[in-house]
């Protein structure tokens, strides 16, 4: 098994708690707000930093400065904020910038590791205008690319608040032209679940930016929502409940997922906004202007239902992250992995062609389990190792028994199976697997 590990240390500058395993490295830093400001799988860096302000820290007034964007010291990475963000009322979020839970000196509250697992917790300050003090928890575990979030708002006030608990990565989508000069990455894509029954009419809302910006998708037929970079200002909220978003850089063949609970009875800010994307793109947004700037990145914010917290209680949302080698776009996410083509089960005789591509969270083995009419087991059958390190892809022909109508791809760790795709039989022509046979026979 491979082992985690906390320990502290300085990261471009900063003091940092530094969780890893022989997969992932997990960056926090406390006195920045209490940011993860790097989770990286290899040698691949997923969260956007600002090199200029690398190692810098900053008074409070300083952070503050007139209260405007052009004062925000945006460092990157992943932050906790209350929802919903505006600056007509108390129960708004005036923010950013916030010299308080954007940008304050969080404390370090634990750092430990048995292992097993690793965890760092922080939390804010007590004195926020919003009655509620943050608490910022991140769990690496050996083996896996997983990382659960765990955050809190605690009522520090004498009275009732009322919030939702919003959580904002910024996501790398940059790389170097034939120049070596800095770039937007055309191949970054963000993805989500449109909402059947969604209240807007494009199964999304254009919260800012051109509400015809090239960059936002709905696709019916697959049910999704595609957010393709093209360094366009711009922020789309989805009333989305399925409980996951999703990135992936496709030149590069990476791809990180969040996942997380929703609950549909339940109200949540921005007209019911479980789920929001933003990029940094030409144009203008209040008084700061990005035309000019070399900043690309993509945003994938979760968004908890309002909760109301009473004096000295808290609230509490959790978020799970995976990243994996993947390709992308990412169309579906599961307990195990995600999936850049969904599987496909087509069946001719004693025969089922499978295909699909994926990418799973944890190092493990892939099991294939064929399933009756009724969903139940019929036959486990081992395809091998697998790991976040390598994508799975499927394009074979196998047996399968009379009694068969679906299958299921599991990742089995130790005793812990998890759900990769599944999928019912379709019908299929003989000689459309009589293609793949050969071809697999020519490969051998």
């Amino acid at each position: 098994m491979a082992q985690c590990r906390a320990e502290e240390g300085d990261f471009l500058g900063w003091r940092a708690a530094i969780l890893r395993n022989d997969l992932v490295r997990l960056v926090a830093v406390p006195d920045i707000g209490g940011r993860i400001m790097a989770y990286d799988l290899g040698p691949y860096s997923y969260l956007y930093i600002d090199r200029s302000l690398a190692g810098k820290l900053f008074s409070p007034e300083e952070n503050l400065g007139d209260g405007t964007l052009m004062a925000w010291k945006n460092y990157g990475g992943d932050k906790t904020w209350p929802a919903p963000q505006g600056w007509e009322t108390e129960e708004q979020w005036h923010g950013p910038p916030d010299p308080i839970l954007d940008t304050g000196r969080y404390r370090l509250d634990a750092l430990r590791s048995d292992g097993r697992v690793a965890t760092v917790r922080m939390v804010s300050p007590d004195t926020s205008p919003t009655g509620v003090q943050i608490a910022r928890q991140a769990t690496v575990y050996a083996d896996s690319t997983r990382v659960t979030l765990n955050l809190s708002f605690r009522n520090v006030s004498t009275r009732p608040v009322r919030w939702s608990i919003w959580d904002v990565v910024q996501l790398r989508a940059e790389r170097r032209d034939a120049n070596g000069r800095l770039a937007y990455e055309p191949a970054c894509i963000v993805t989500a679940p449109l909402n059947p029954a969604s209240r807007f009419p494009q199964g999304f809302q254009v919260m800012f930016g051109d509400p015809a910006n090239p960059q936002w998708r709905a696709d019916p037929a697959t049910g999704l929502f595609f957010g393709e970079y093209q360094w366009q200002i711009g922020k789309v909220g989805l009333d989305s409940r399925a409980g996951w978003a999703a990135f992936a850089n496709r030149a590069a063949g990476y791809a990180f997922a969040a996942r997380f609970p929703t609950f549909p009875d339940q109200e949540y800010p921005d007209d019911g906004a479980a789920v929001e994307f933003w990029t940094v793109g030409r144009g203008q947004v209040a008084n700061l202007n990005y035309e000019d700037s070399d900043i690309y990145l993509m945003e994938c914010e979760a968004l908890s239902p309002f909760q109301r917290i009473e004096p000295g209680q808290s609230a509490s949302f959790r978020i799970e992250w995976g990243a994996c080698r993947c390709p992308g776009p990412v169309v579906d996410v599961t307990e195990a992995g995600c999936a850049g083509r969904k599987l496909q089960a087509t069946r001719s005789g004693d025969y089922v062609q499978l295909s699909g591509a994926f990418g799973v969270f944890d190092v493990g083995q892939l099991e294939l389990t064929w399933q009756d009419e009724a969903g139940q087991a019929l036959e486990h059958v081992p395809l091998g190792p697998v790991g976040p390190l390598a994508a799975v892809l499927l394009d074979h022909v196998v047996p399968a028994p009379a009694a068969a109508s679906g299958v299921q791809l599991n990742v089995r760790v130790g005793d812990i199976s998890r759900t990769l795709a599944k999928a019912t039989f379709k019908g299929g022509g003989w000689q459309e697997v009589q293609e793949v046979v050969r071809k697999d026979e020519a490969n051998a």
